[in-house]
């Protein structure tokens, strides 16, 4: 017996061919999204690399501030409208403090520093409270309104805080006579801290 040979019929392809138009389409899309791509991971290189170069920085002027060492120099224009130089403080005991009007722990050891400051005035002690950052209308207000009598420096472009490397408020400074760092507090100071660090200096 013969077989009978039949023919295998294949069912046609669904769906249609891309034109030569959408093939392109799809060519220069390709092209644009990998250019964004690219260009994303560049822009992110380059985030990381300058990140990395900040931190660099504040590092490095971490190192400057050191007990023992001399305070680096810096003017500042005061509230009360003159300009005061560190260098120019030099014989006296002086406290650096940086500050906001924002900053709740900062706003809580105040009082503290300024009874020292008007107890220990006269035997040569005094305190330069940087503000960090805020309008002259804004820190004259807050200091009126609380009483202070303590000098008030007006930082605002926080130019203290990168020279010091301080990376957060209120922080805080004492130099001995001659200007070395002889005390270095980050967070609010008690009364007994300030006693302990201040008043052997002052003898």
């Amino acid at each position: 017996m013969s077989k009978a040979l039949t023919s295998k019929h294949h069912p046609p392809k669904s769906g249609k061919a891309k034109t030569p138009g959408q093939s392109k389409m799809w060519f220069y899309l390709n092209i644009a999204l990998a250019v964004i791509l690219m260009a994303a991971a560049v822009g992110m290189l380059l985030w990381l690399g300058w990140q990395t170069a900040d931190k660099q920085a504040i590092s490095a002027q971490q190192g400057l501030i050191r007990l023992g060492q001399p305070a680096p120099d810096f003017s500042l224009p005061a509230l009360s409208g003159e300009t005061i130089r560190l260098n120019d403080l030099k014989g006296q005991v002086v406290l650096v403090n940086l500050w906001a009007t924002w900053c709740p722990p900062c706003k809580a050891e105040m009082p503290v520093m300024d009874t020292f400051y008007k107890t220990h005035q006269a035997a040569g002690f005094t305190t330069l409270m940087v503000n960090m950052q805020e309008d002259g209308a804004t820190v004259g207000d807050f200091i009126k309104a609380s009483g202070f009598s303590f000098p008030v420096l007006l930082d605002s472009q926080g130019e203290l805080m990168k020279l010091y490397g301080v990376r957060g408020l209120p922080a805080t400074f004492i130099l001995d006579r001659s200007g070395q760092v002889r005390h270095i507090q980050s967070g609010a100071i008690t009364e007994a801290e300030l006693e302990a660090a201040v008043t052997p200096l002052l003898k």
